[in-house]
């Protein structure tokens, strides 16, 4: 049902600007760029999303290695 909305409208939209080429142009443009920036803006958020993981990782492993510092290595093991 929406899927043949939207074409009916593409089909509709189309068929008025048969008459002004660069305005249909300029709308195949504009839907190549949010396309683009849609894709783009994912993999900067997956991107971010590792990093942040990777981060908190991090952050833990360095707050228990300090903790065992603290309390005295285990295994004879020097902290500094």
């Amino acid at each position: 049902m929406m899927i043949e909305a939207t074409g009916k409208a593409a089909t509709a939209v189309a068929s008025a600007m048969t008459g002004s080429p660069l305005a249909l142009a300029l709308l195949i443009v504009n839907i190549g760029f949010l396309v683009f920036a849609t894709y783009l803006l994912g993999q900067v958020a997956a991107n971010a999303a590792e990093r942040n993981k990777s981060q908190v990782e991090l952050i833990s492993k360095l707050v228990t290695d300090i903790r065992d510092c603290r309390q005295g290595s285990r295994g004879g093991a020097s902290c500094w």
